[in-house]
């Protein structure tokens, strides 16, 4: 009876923890409400007010902005309510933080019988910089792609392959990133660890998620082609992320681009091939460790990838330094990086070498695949325990 009671104790604790914590991260978030971003001024600004002034869910039907018809229909619920558009906007992606800090604290708990590591990586996770910048003063809604990314993952390490794939086609059908963990997905696929009769969860996912925007009257070819758009919108070759372009010209010639997607798809099956032809059992160890590789990998081989675009790496790297303490080192680097780019954008931030920088995060990627293969040769007896 008492340890029962004890045990009650511990979680009407840990839960008092949870809701001050989250309290102080969605004030924290207010008093940066005010902030208005570049991309506020050029995008968000008009589209919600083109929502607003056309009946809310009524205007999902026309054609607004370059995202999904998805993030249109949270937009249009918040104008029913007298909140501005900039608070609006905001609030969105701030509630989404709250479901992304969820899922990293559920995927740690994994790792620890004491519940108090969750609660800890819980509250990382809010209080992130990349992560609070990206929602409250930036108003970007990444954490809504990255929460079903990351509850993809844990989905996938508690053996639930529908609710995994569920939750990346809820990812997918709010941001193009979601590709990022497209290898994982398909590594899991080649290594019969998901059926791929599951994947048709995606295309019918998308197809439920458009259909209320196509019958409100928006054509359903530009609906399927969002993302096709999208691609060919931004020619920059490197727009500030620290990656492999960096070292060249805003006005690197389009055919370097073609080439440089062919091999980062030339990279990427490599990586995969050698990943296949290995012998391993999936871990949970090895799932946060594939996962923060990839989040890693695509953005940094990939031309085009804007300054918030390791922010699923930055997440992964939180749940990967709970697994692996010794290398904290991971995450430090990958988010101070990641929010040296977005401060660049938001503030004109510019006191250290982005050069050197994707230098840096270069080390971060090789010293991850190192990691991942030295769990995969654990396993065979290849490297001593």
């Amino acid at each position: 009876m008492h340890k029962h009671r004890e045990l009650t104790n511990e979680q009407f604790e840990n839960m008092g923890f949870l809701v001050l914590i989250t309290v102080l991260a969605m004030l924290c978030r207010f008093l940066l409400f005010p902030f208005e971003s570049g991309d506020y001024h050029q995008f968000l600004q008009g589209w919600y007010a083109a929502l607003k002034d056309n009946g809310g869910f009524a205007a999902v039907g026309m054609n607004i902005g370059d995202y999904m018809p998805t993030y249109l229909y949270l937009l249009a619920g918040f104008t029913y309510f007298p909140v501005s558009g900039l608070v609006a906007i905001k609030l969105v992606s701030s509630l989404a933080d709250i479901a992304l800090a969820y899922y990293v604290m559920k995927t740690v708990r994994l790792k620890f019988e004491d519940p108090l590591y969750g609660v800890m990586a819980y509250a990382v996770a809010l209080f992130l910089p990349s992560v609070v910048l990206n929602s409250a003063v930036w108003g970007q809604c990444d954490a809504i792609f990255t929460a079903a990314l990351v509850a993809c993952v844990y989905y996938f390490m508690v053996d639930k392959e529908y609710q995994a794939v569920a939750a990346y086609a809820i990812a997918f059908i709010f941001k193009l990133q979601a590709v990022f963990l497209a290898p994982f997905l398909l590594l899991l696929l080649i290594k019969r660890r998901v059926k791929i009769s599951t994947f048709l969860i995606i295309p019918f996912v998308y197809l439920l998620a458009v259909l209320p925007a196509m019958f409100l009257g928006r054509s359903m070819k530009e609906l399927l082609t969002v993302y096709f758009s999208q691609a060919g919108q931004y020619k920059m070759i490197a727009m500030f992320l620290p990656n492999l372009y960096t070292w060249l010209p805003e006005d690197t010639p389009e055919y370097i681009s073609a080439a440089a997607v062919m091999f980062a798809g030339a990279l990427t099956v490599t990586a995969l091939f050698y990943l296949y032809k290995k012998k391993f059992v999936f871990t949970d160890e090895l799932f946060v460790t594939m996962a923060l590789f990839f989040a890693l990998f695509l953005p940094f081989i990939l031309p085009h990838m804007h300054e918030r675009y390791f922010y699923l790496a930055d997440i992964l790297a939180v749940i990967f330094a709970f697994y692996f303490p010794k290398m904290l080192y991971v995450p430090v680097v990958t988010v101070l990086s990641s929010t040296y780019a977005v401060c660049h954008n938001l503030f004109n931030t510019d006191f250290f070498s982005v050069q050197l920088l994707a230098v840096i995060m270069l080390f971060i990627l090789i010293q991850v695949a190192r990691h991942a293969v030295r769990l995969i040769d654990l396993q065979s007896g290849q490297v001593p325990g």
